[in-house]
């Protein structure tokens, strides 16, 4: 397994990313785009991102700058992580990686990012998995609109997220990604813990790495 460090260029301070892959190169890549309190170093991210070149993929974590510089008072939203995934998404181009033959793996901030990907910046990814999706802010204020045309335009989608999640539920889940794959689980909170119960909080990171492995087949 390749496994390297990389800086990819941007319009300021470059973006820091990891990338990792079996020696031939992979037909797809695989990219995690982290939250804005998970990043790329994150238990479940990370494994994720170790689970993906073990099956072949051309994994890559990327950091967004607003935490990387976030001491030197870097930007860091929605606007700027979609920003920074553009110039990743763009590297991945590069090399011959473009939407269609690339898988998204976002968790919280980032599930913003790629909904704003597909929609106003048209990328159409291959398949797209939403680790605890910020679907509103405010479940009485409704769903962002923007997942809407979201789900006209991604075709296969997996939503992961727990019970206690504030940004997402399961019946909202449903209604807006109607054809999606949907787990939830009970009494998880938005970084997919339980709790008090950190030995099932390790089982539940185990089933959804399998879960996603088997759905990026």
């Amino acid at each position: 397994m390749l496994t390297e460090e990389i800086k990819i260029p941007a319009d300021g301070r470059p973006i820091e990313a990891f990338t990792m892959h079996k020696k031939a190169k992979p037909d797809r890549a695989f990219l995690i785009l982290p939250g804005r309190g998970y990043t790329v170093n994150h238990f479940l991210l990370d494994f994720l991102w170790r689970m993906a070149a073990e099956q072949g993929f051309f994994a890559v974590k990327a950091e967004y700058r607003g935490y990387t510089y976030r001491h030197l008072g870097q930007p860091y939203d929605h606007n700027h992580a979609t920003n920074d995934a553009r110039f990743v998404l763009d590297y991945l181009a590069s090399l011959g990686y473009e939407a269609e033959n690339t898988v998204v793996c976002a968790k919280s901030l980032g599930t913003i990012a790629t909904c704003n990907l597909v929609v106003e910046h048209n990328r159409r990814f291959h398949k797209v998995i939403l680790l605890t999706p910020v679907l509103y802010v405010n479940k009485n204020d409704g769903v962002f609109p923007a997942w809407v045309e979201f789900n006209e335009k991604v075709r296969q989608a997996y939503l992961v997220f727990g019970s206690n999640d504030p940004y997402c539920d399961q019946a909202t889940a449903r209604t807006t990604f109607p054809t999606a794959r949907i787990d939830c689980y009970e009494g998880a909170d938005h970084g997919l813990h339980l709790v008090g119960n950190y030995a099932e909080t390790i089982e539940i990171n185990r089933q959804i790495i399998e879960k996603v492995k088997d759905f990026v087949k």
